[in-house]
């Protein structure tokens, strides 16, 4: 039987470290997990952007403010954020296209809600 947990909550209450724990709980019992998440990039104690962390270690740039990316790339705004979809799409793409009908029911999925309006 497939269980699907979704978490939500403001920023700041765990969401990431919930699942950074659990997955590594599971790994370590012989489970075997594939995902990502979004991670916070701070400069200054200033939100600047965010990351995509897949549960195997690799990490690339998903957002920053105002950001302007070299000529060629593919990018789309959320509020203050430019989306970087090309470093997304290299990173999270392949995790997708791994999940068989095996091995769905073990996918982490973090569902981000992005800003809300007037939210920082």
């Amino acid at each position: 039987m497939a269980r699907h947990v979704f978490l939500t909550g403001p920023p700041g209450v765990g969401k990431t470290t919930l699942i950074q724990k659990a997955s590594e709980v599971l790994k370590s019992s012989g489970v075997p997990v594939d995902g990502f998440y979004t991670e916070e990039v701070r400069q200054g104690g200033r939100r600047i952007g965010f990351d995509v962390v897949t549960l195997s270690g690799a990490r690339g740039p998903l957002s920053r403010i105002g950001s302007e990316l070299p000529p060629g790339k593919r990018e789309c705004c959320v509020g203050q954020y430019v989306v970087d979809l090309t470093s997304f799409e290299q990173l999270t793409l392949p995790v997708l296209r791994n999940v068989t009908k095996e091995n769905r029911n073990h996918l982490l999925p973090e569902i981000v809600t992005c800003v809300q309006s007037g939210r920082k």
